[in-house]
């Protein structure tokens, strides 16, 4: 007899359906706090993009493309929507937004920082190319920035040249923090700084209590002095790189390779298509980025076959697209040497 029974169902109203219909397109449509990653389009350097003045310049026999990744502006709002199409297509990442933004840093100031490195990342890239081509010139190391959290402030300004930190001669960026890696968060230092103030040069001497480093991604139980350092110098050749809309130092590596290709005649690129990433120091050592796969493949879609990239960035590869081949450098030498080496080379990969 049970087989004349009916399953029950529940039908739902219409007024039902029709408030989680509005529901669901309320949760689509709504603002949420996640940040989207996609590879962006590469730009070649031996085209306009690097401009080399009052010294003899070659032509490039092949392309040499900076990447990119193309994140969400820290203000830009994101919606639910969004953030499934993302999720869902290829080769986007999605995160939450206090992951890659600070939460306690407005958009803004996120923005103007990541300009200031990019233009840092110019001067150093140039200095580096110079160096590598045996020029001899002054690097100059200056604020650009005192954060609010820092005891600098009020002390220290924006522009004042860096001289010396705790009792070292700052000649190369890395000695300012180096001057003060064996002390504690609240040990107070000695600043001395040289101050322009209405045309003239006035040196300063400020004591500037450490405090916890406050940076993205940085360790909290690191003391820093809270400040953002920029880098310029009196460079003995003029350079200009016609690039806007770009951010971060990650293109500092290319930039550098690029100067060193387009003044002399040495054929480094052979008609290759080559591509790279990676901030340098104006000594030449190349540093670690963020995003290196998804610009791995933003180069592949141009056909490029060859990748330089940070050797500590080796451990974020997974993936590798393919017809790329991946070489890790640490220094500007390394990448040189790599473009120098026949096509056959058997190169050590990450």
């Amino acid at each position: 007899m049970f087989n004349s029974i009916s399953p029950l169902r529940y039908r739902w109203s219409f007024p039902a359906k029709f408030f989680f219909f509005l529901l669901l397109i309320a949760t689509l449509a709504a603002p949420i706090p996640y940040v989207f990653f996609k590879p962006g389009v590469p730009d070649n350097v031996t085209g306009k993009l690097i401009e080399i003045n009052d010294v003899k310049s070659y032509k490039a026999n092949g392309k040499l493309y900076i990447t990119s990744i193309l994140v969400t502006n820290p203000n830009s709002p994101v919606f639910g929507a969004e953030t499934l199409y993302n999720w869902a297509i290829g080769p986007h990442v999605v995160l939450p937004r206090d992951v890659v933004y600070p939460p306690a840093v407005e958009g803004k100031v996120i923005e103007r920082d990541s300009r200031a490195e990019m233009s840092g990342s110019k001067v150093t890239a140039t200095a580096a190319a110079l160096s590598y081509l045996g020029y001899q010139f002054e690097e100059i190391y200056f604020i650009s920035r005192v954060r609010d959290y820092s005891d600098a402030k009020g002390k220290l300004e924006p522009g004042d040249r860096i001289l010396i930190v705790d009792g070292d001669t700052i000649n190369e960026i890395e000695e300012i923090r180096s001057a003060y890696s064996d002390k504690k968060i609240g040990d107070v230092i000695e600043i001395k700084v040289d101050r322009e103030i209405n045309g003239k040069t006035r040196t300063f001497i400020e004591k500037v209590q450490l405090v916890s480093n406050q940076e993205p991604g940085a360790d909290p139980e690191r003391p820093a002095i809270g400040i953002l350092v920029g880098t310029t110098a009196k460079l003995p050749v003029d350079i200009d790189f016609n690039i806007s809309g770009v951010g971060g130092p990650s293109a500092g590596l290319i930039f550098a390779v690029g100067v060193v290709e387009k003044m002399t005649p040495e054929d480094l690129l052979r008609g290759r298509k080559i591509a790279g990433t990676g901030s340098i120091s104006p000594n030449g050592e190349v540093g670690a980025i963020g995003g290196i796969e998804e610009k791995m493949i933003g180069a592949s879609r141009k056909g490029a076959t060859i990748f330089l990239a940070p050797r500590n960035n080796c451990p974020d590869i997974k993936h590798i697209p393919k017809g790329l081949k991946v070489i890790p450098v640490s220094t500007l030498s390394e990448a040189i040497a790599a473009l120098r080496a026949p096509d056959d080379f058997r190169f050590p990969t990450c």
